[in-house]
């Protein structure tokens, strides 16, 4: 007999006393917006839900121990007008802004964008970017932190186990020699799924020190581009250097995606993504 089990934990421990009971296939809602659609298309007709919507507890933004950390229940709304986010993690308020419509951003969570595993998801490149971690807790009680490029496996695929979920992420904080951007660009300006998105993190003295392009949208999951990477890397601040990471960008396109007929319309679509980040960071 088919059955769907709905669980509503108030706080934490009521949350692991149903992880620790689960029996079979678990679904975590958040926010939900994605579990929506995987109902329609997958014909779920069993299982245990957990709606972690009334666990308040994990419903903040805050500075400590040199990582802004937000909660599993955040809002990505919030999260996308939060100063400590917008201060620390610029490319993360920025990806945040970008999801979907202000109704899909009032209901979903950057938790949920990260276990869901999307690959055209926007907050992935972001977290990656600036090396996120998430903080995971089972159904004993036991927390464990976990990059979040691990977490995510594949398209809807993640890491986690049964009895596992995802209760905060954790950005580390750097000091002002850092600067982050993201960009996407999608089919509709807004409530809209990216067609490719990009963030970039980068240390500027002399030179740029320090960086990390991750691209979204060009594969099974966001990946790091190394080649994007060694085109800036311990160069100085120049127009050529443009021009060389933006071909660069094209070549991964290339690399990515050799045999897609999307291969002529990302070649270019990269390279408005590239412009709007480099006037941001530089």
């Amino acid at each position: 007999m088919n059955e769907i089990v709905m669980k509503t934990p108030q706080n934490i421990e009521e949350l692991r006393n149903d992880l620790n009971r689960i029996h079979g296939k678990n679904y975590i809602l958040a926010g939900g917006t994605d579990f929506v659609i995987k109902m329609n298309k997958s014909n779920i007709y069993n299982g245990t839900i957990i709606d972690l919507t009334g666990i308040h507890e994990l419903n903040y933004i805050i500075k400590e121990d040199n990582f802004v950390k937000i909660g599993a229940n955040t809002k990505i709304a919030d999260i996308s007008e939060n100063n400590i986010v917008k201060k620390y993690a610029s490319c993360v308020a920025e990806a945040a802004s970008m999801v979907g419509s202000v109704q899909i951003r009032n209901c979903a969570t950057m938790a949920g964008n990260v276990a869901n595993a999307s690959q055209a998801a926007d907050c992935i490149p972001a977290l990656v970017c600036l090396g996120a971690k998430v903080k995971i807790m089972n159904g004993k009680g036991t927390f464990k932190e976990e990059n979040v490029e691990e977490v995510v496996l594949g398209i809807n695929k993640n890491s986690l186990k049964n009895n596992e979920v995802i209760v905060e992420i954790l950005i580390p904080i750097r000091d002002n020699t850092y600067k982050s951007a993201f960009y996407k660009i999608g089919s509709r300006s807004s409530v809209t799924i990216s067609k490719l998105n990009m963030a970039v993190n980068v240390k500027i003295r002399q030179v740029i020190e320090e960086v990390s392009v991750i691209i979204g949208s060009l594969g099974e999951k966001a990946f790091r581009s190394t080649i994007c990477e060694e085109a800036l890397i311990n160069k100085k601040i120049n127009q050529e250097l443009f021009v060389n990471f933006k071909e660069k960008l094209k070549h991964q396109v290339d690399l990515s995606i050799p045999n897609r007929s999307s291969k002529v319309y990302k070649r270019e679509a990269i390279l408005g993504i590239a412009d709007e980040i480099i006037k941001k960071l530089f």
